[in-house]
């Protein structure tokens, strides 16, 4: 009947997945378990081992499930205490992607370091030699740790977790002053499917310089920005499309692309007008500087083309952006 119920759970919340269209990533996870029970003397450290599954609900908020199976044992007061575990939890998992809270990289196979933390509940069958068990609930379970994502869509988690079980027997002794718990560090690998459609035609990143010019690859400026809802520049974007002007002098026989791009607040017509007639305000700047009109062309592309997530401040303020396109 307990292999049956987490069975059950484990279907419910794939099934659940599948019906949504969004990113899902399953993996192995192994690692140790260490117990803090009652009788202290000596607890040992045994293996871990376990399935994940999680369900992205945004890009950073996931739902998921992991079973597991350990030991947990250790001896005090002469008494030996030895439980076969099989388990498995309900988490909550943030993982924050913006550039403030993680690491992203452009140019190599790993694209993003994480922190992450997760909350969740679960059920456990503890069992020991003489061949008889129980049935716990965990509440809570909890973790952290940092995880590791690759432009393959390999990930990487190294974390620990502690499990609270409400029982104070599983030392088979009753103190009567804390339920007993247990830790368990680990190291996750998982694969995470399908792959977004903006990564499956090429990262952005992989292509696009940030905050620096260049007449031979695209980039972007970061400061080039514009007054609130409107097409008009800041002062702060005008001193850098000075720089640019200066490149674009040094190097007569660039053309460039200048694109619009927004996040997704609005509606699409708005944002596709708004971002046109950004583009058009740079390169009018760019010309009244001395630079050929010929030599310039625009182009408006709103919120589709995203470089970074829309579920955040900060990744909103990274699509808000102007793109220079090197044409040959």
């Amino acid at each position: 009947m307990k292999q049956i119920t987490l069975i059950a759970v484990i279907v419910l919340i794939l099934g659940w997945g599948g019906l949504n269209a969004i990113q899902h990533t399953i993996g192995l996870r192994g690692g140790a378990s260490y117990p803090f029970a009652d009788r202290d003397d000596e607890n040992n450290l045994n293996l871990m081992g376990g399935l994940t599954y999680e369900a992205w609900l945004k890009d950073y908020l996931s739902l998921g499930i992991d079973p597991y199976y350990t030991k947990l044992s250790g001896e005090g007061s002469n008494v030996e205490y030895d439980k076969t575990v099989i388990g498995g939890d309900l988490n909550v998992k943030y993982r924050p992607i913006s550039p403030t809270l993680s690491l992203n990289f452009r140019d190599s196979w790993v694209k993003r370091i994480s922190p992450f933390v997760n909350l969740g509940l679960g059920i456990s069958h503890y069992d020991n030699a003489a061949g008889d068990g129980k049935i716990n609930i965990s509440a809570p379970s909890a973790g952290l740790g940092a995880s590791i994502q690759t432009r393959s869509n390999i990930n990487f988690d190294l974390g620990v977790k502690w499990v609270h079980v409400l029982d104070d027997k599983l030392d088979n002794f009753e103190a009567n002053d804390f339920n007993d718990h247990y830790l368990m560090p680990y190291l996750g690998i998982g694969f995470t499917f399908p792959k977004k459609a903006e990564e499956s035609t090429g990262d952005p990143f992989s292509t696009l310089l940030r905050d620096r010019i260049s007449m031979t690859q695209n980039f972007t400026l970061r400061g080039v920005q514009f007054e609130s809802g409107s097409a008009e520049l800041t002062p702060n974007a005008k001193v850098l499309l000075n720089d640019v002007v200066a490149e674009l002098k040094a190097n007569p026989n660039v053309k460039i692309e200048i694109q619009g791009h927004t996040d997704n607040t609005g509606t699409e017509e708005l944002n596709n007008r708004l971002s046109l007639e950004r583009a058009n305000s740079v390169k009018s700047y760019l010309v009244a500087a001395g630079i050929e009109a010929n030599r310039l062309r625009t182009s408006g592309w709103g919120f589709r083309r995203p470089i970074d997530t829309n579920d955040t401040p900060e990744g909103r303020a990274n699509n808000r952006r102007i793109e220079f396109i090197i044409l040959k």
